[in-house]
């Protein structure tokens, strides 16, 4: 019997480089955070790109949150950029990764694009990412000269981060978030017929500010309307301590959800109710609408901060905007007391998702930005130096 040869490192989720199309580019998304963040903004685009054969996308390994990314080897690695025409770069604020990048750069003499979508200047003191990114930390400097020195050219998920970054590199492009209706599609939305009201938030340990913003209006509702269900991340668990017993027994904690599973995990919670709190500030700017989305694609009548994120909500219309502890309670009430308004709500919401926020329509989007950064950084520095294999480990420069 003969023996299985063993996974290579740095294996592509999307098939191994395709041979060049006439007209697409060659790209090569780098996943640098194995979560919701190398989904939304490499893994998603490069699969949908590839599926409706607009770019010859290829991706890293990802492996939706389960273990360790299989890092890719030198030998990999340089097959990779012989074979690249662009490679877009998830951040990862370490010298040694940047350093790597540009070493690519200059010896292939290729554009490089760095993604971020978070304000990483401005990260909270609540939020468990500051252990690594406060004031003075090194993330922090390796961010701010990557983003300046290292990359030809940045990618951010919303319009804030434009004007945060591009002080330190002009050549900036806003590729928004955005979700695959499709695969929301698939899976049933639960619906219960039980006269009780679901209202939840589902967010990361990094939204206690949030918390703080909806616990008083929440607490009331609960008072008030005895068929009202709250459902809640069980990372705030402590954060209701202090509620009486009645209330705290009326409460669904959310266990953790798999990134895999995710659209059909979130579509059987069956809410009727979405909150998606954001505190106003610095970093929070820099978020997106993605809580919405989500929600929305759940048919879910969402409440949210009025905040820029969610800024794009049609108040009244697909969602609901409020800004003080009154007009929480007041939202979540008129939600409560009247079904027709949060159907027509949710209804409204998906629609406008399908319609503004599917990676199937806005692709091209992500595929017109990389043939400009492309195009700009050949007419200026010249043609992409071309190697030829000649024996094991050896290639010689034709170009």
């Amino acid at each position: 019997m003969s023996k299985k040869k063993p996974k290579k490192k740095g294996v592509d989720v999307l098939g191994r480089m395709p041979k060049k199309t006439e007209g697409q580019l060659n790209v090569y998304y780098h996943v640098a955070e194995n979560s919701g963040v190398g989904f939304y903004r490499q893994y998603l685009p490069a699969k949908v790109l590839r599926d409706l054969d607009i770019q010859n996308a290829t991706i890293s390994d990802f492996r939706f949150g389960k273990g360790d990314h299989a890092l890719m080897d030198m030998h990999t690695l340089f097959e990779v950029a012989m074979w690249a025409d662009l490679i877009v770069v998830g951040r990862h604020d370490k010298g040694d990764y940047y350093a790597q990048w540009g070493g690519i750069r200059e010896f292939f003499n290729m554009p490089i694009v760095m993604d971020t979508d978070d304000n990483v200047q401005h990260v909270r003191p609540s939020n468990p990412g500051y252990t690594g990114y406060h004031p003075g930390s090194e993330a922090l400097m390796w961010n701010k000269h990557a983003v300046g020195k290292v990359f030809d050219a940045i990618t951010v998920s919303t319009e804030n981060l434009v004007e945060v970054y591009k002080e330190d590199n002009p050549k900036i492009y806003h590729l928004p978030n955005n979700i695959d209706v499709k695969e929301w599609e698939k899976y049933p939305i639960k619906k219960f017929d039980d006269g009780k009201i679901r209202v939840g938030f589902i967010g990361s340990s990094a939204h206690t500010e949030g918390i703080k913003i909806i616990k008083p209006p929440l607490k009331r509702i609960l008072e008030e309307h005895s068929n009202v269900i709250l459902f809640m991340t069980h990372v705030y668990r402590s954060h209701f301590e202090d509620w009486p017993k009645e209330l705290k027994d009326r409460i669904e904690w959310i266990p953790w959800l798999e990134l895999e599973t995710w659209p059909k995990e979130l579509r059987a919670l069956g809410l009727d109710i979405s909150l998606a709190p954001l505190a106003d500030n610095m970093f929070n700017r820099g978020k997106s609408n993605l809580r919405w989305m989500e929600y929305s694609a759940c048919k879910w009548a969402t409440v949210a901060s009025d905040v820029e994120p969610y800024r794009c909500i049609n108040n009244g219309k697909d969602g609901i905007l409020v800004k003080e502890r009154n007009e929480w309670y007041e939202a979540i009430d008129s939600l409560v007391k009247d079904e027709k308004l949060r159907y027509n709500i949710g209804e409204n919401a998906f629609e406008r998702i399908s319609k503004d926020f599917d990676i199937r329509n806005n692709c091209k989007k992500w595929d017109a930005v990389y043939k400009e950064i492309h195009k700009k950084y050949h007419d200026f520095f010249g043609k992409k130096k071309v190697f030829k294999k000649v024996k094991k480990g050896k290639y010689k420069q034709l170009a």
